[in-house]
């Protein structure tokens, strides 16, 4: 119609309308209609002219695709898979689809259903930043919740204990790291390189000779270059550049995979002096002792670049021969990873247990993640070898994740979507000033950008910067006044502010949120009506509001109020639940590794 395709909305509504007045039983029809109710915000009137068109068209695309979107908008997400996976068998390949589904699983907590709904968006639209984004926090998630099972599994296991080691170094917390690391080293089964990740803690702490100690011991013992590249990087401390050269040249030789994976290594601790004369002795190196490849690779992570391919192994163009799986130990002591992976891949399904351990190694070393996680599935369902595929599975999680945000910044540098979408996640994981960050390049893009606004806003007060976020939400009203989401926001900052008679007509209209956010919303209430001293009412408002109380802290609130109105029996029921809610919170906070360490810093 002529209104649709002049972008009159609202006359284009008027005319489908009239149209479905006179003819209900065309599906095409109630399907523009509900196209245009969308783009208009009505949702419900939306939702009732796409069910229209389902039920005369089941096989009808648009209609099926925006009942799963406006459904996941809503919170529905279980109707929304129902509809969207019905949208994939219709268009299987529009990434659209694949993205709603992402989400929606995602909302459900079924991380793999949507880390391969993501996989599928990005290659059916490699520059879509949101896509990759999406993708690196879902592998995130995954590692958090492994990382949650191994913890309840085994917290003494050695492949936990390297696993917390790690995160201690990738903390700061080099003493602690140093310790584990100790402890681990002197029981039996330590998982591979664990001797090389001491001694690069102890170069981190300035221990020089003790860290040459340690990585040389694991140099002799084979079969791990990380020690290797730890010695280089000690050779370039010393000023022997020509000499670390040579070694790096060395080490592509056996495996550039290798080295493309783990080249971060090499600026440990280094200072920006030193750095910038390693980038120059490496723009003069001679290509007999390093190739090209290798120099601007190298180069590349002195700035900070992304040096592996996103969708896998990443070849110098030259032809290797592979022996069957019976030299993959050979390969592995050799440290020629990239041979040991491809010689055992092929085998994958048959392989013993010794073998896919020796896989995930290999194809870990060598930056083959997916070719990891592979093995360490199978490694888990074929013969249960839990605690070696849970290592395993988180150390590729974690790599992919991050090769992801990272890909997901270079696609879009200048998405404000994609800077709001990083802000949330350093908020997620406590990272206030990266998120701050993001916001503030979000909104140098655009000052009236609403979401943004909302969200600096958010993280202001998980500050407890109380004025910056009265500020933030302040503009973000103006823009919107009757945002739901910007009303709860504004109340909590005057909730922040002790001033609950202003709170409460923000929070009322905030009444009518996403459904997840209500029970948010009803608590905040109950804050007002007991800062007032209405108990009565704030006890119902916590009770309406409890189903959002994942650390303990509503029903703690709860009891309190339980208790000045004299029911004893309900406020011990309400603490003894705070109680639980807050040990379970606990728990899960530890098993989760400190995964924030994953996410790139902000540049």
């Amino acid at each position: 119609m002529k209104a649709q395709s002049a972008g009159d909305i609202p006359a284009a509504i008027a005319a489908y309308q009239g149209a479905v007045a006179i003819r209900q039983d065309v599906p095409e029809v109630w399907a523009n209609l509900g196209l245009m109710q969308h783009q208009a915000g009505d949702s419900s009137g939306a939702m009732v002219s796409f069910r229209t068109a389902n039920k005369l068209q089941p096989k009808l695309f648009v209609p099926v695709l925006f009942l799963g979107l406006e459904n996941l908008q809503l919170g529905n997400r279980a109707e929304a898979v129902r509809y969207l996976s019905t949208a994939r068998q219709l268009h299987p390949n529009d990434p659209e689809v694949y993205m709603g589904l992402g989400r929606a699983y995602f909302g459900l907590k079924q991380f793999e259903n949507a880390s391969l709904a993501y996989r599928r968006a990005t290659e059916l639209n490699k520059k879509s930043g949101e896509a990759w984004y999406r993708r690196g926090v879902t592998h995130l998630e995954i590692a958090e919740a492994t990382s949650g099972e191994f913890a309840a599994l085994n917290r003494q296991s050695p492949y936990f204990q390297e696993l917390n080691a790690e995160s201690l170094n990738d903390q700061g917390k080099l003493v602690e790291a140093t310790e584990t690391y100790r402890k681990l080293l002197a029981v039996p089964d330590a998982p591979p390189c664990s001797r090389a990740s001491l001694g690069l803690v102890l170069i981190r702490r300035g221990e020089v000779s003790e860290a040459q100690n340690e990585l040389e011991k694991d140099q002799k013992s084979g079969g791990c270059s990380l020690a290797e590249l730890g010695l280089i990087r000690l050779a370039l401390a010393r000023g022997e550049t020509q000499l670390a050269i040579q070694s790096l040249g060395a080490l592509w030789e056996l495996d550039p995979g290798f080295l493309r994976a783990h080249a971060s290594v090499l600026t440990i601790e280094m200072p920006a002096e030193q750095i910038s004369n390693f980038d120059q002795a490496l723009a003069q190196a001679s290509s007999a002792d390093l190739p090209a490849g290798a120099v601007s690779m190298l180069r590349l992570s002195l700035q900070g670049g992304r040096t592996l391919a996103v969708d896998g192994y990443e070849s110098d163009g030259s032809v290797v021969d592979v022996t069957p799986s019976q030299r993959a130990q050979d390969y592995y002591t050799r440290r020629e990873y990239w041979r040991c992976t491809k010689s055992l891949l092929p085998a994958l399904t048959t392989l013993s247990r010794d073998k896919l351990s020796l896989l995930a190694a290999c194809s870990f070393y060598t930056g083959e993640f997916q070719t990891t996680l592979a093995a360490a599935k199978r490694l888990r369902q074929a013969y249960h070898a839990e605690e070696v595929g849970l290592y395993w599975s988180i150390r590729a999680e974690q790599r992919l994740a991050v090769l992801y945000l990272i890909y997901a910044g270079e696609v879009e540098p200048d998405s404000i979507r994609l800077h709001e979408l990083l802000a949330e996640s350093y908020r997620d994981r406590g990272k206030f000033s990266d998120a701050e960050a993001e916001y503030k390049v979000a909104l140098d893009i655009n000052p009236r950008e609403f979401a943004a606004l909302i969200g600096a806003a958010a993280n202001y007060l998980q500050e407890q910067r109380i004025d910056p976020a009265a500020e933030m939400i302040q503009r973000a009203l103006a823009e919107n006044p009757s945002d739901s989401e910007a009303n709860y926001v504004m109340g909590e900052v005057m909730i922040a502010k002790h001033s609950y008679p202003e709170a409460e007509p923000y929070l009322k209209a905030a009444l009518v949120a996403k459904a997840e956010l209500v029970p948010r919303v009803h608590v905040l209430l109950g804050q007002v009506y007991a800062g007032q001293g209405d108990t009565a009412r704030a006890i119902e408002e916590f009770k309406a509001g409890l189903s959002s109380d994942d650390d303990g802290s509503a029903h703690f609130q709860l009891g309190r109020l339980y208790q000045k109105s004299g029911e004893g029996k309900l406020a011990a029921d309400a603490f003894e639940k705070s109680k639980a809610l807050s040990q379970r919170k606990q728990t899960a906070a530890s098993g989760l590794m400190e995964q924030d360490k994953q996410l790139p810093p902000h540049p």
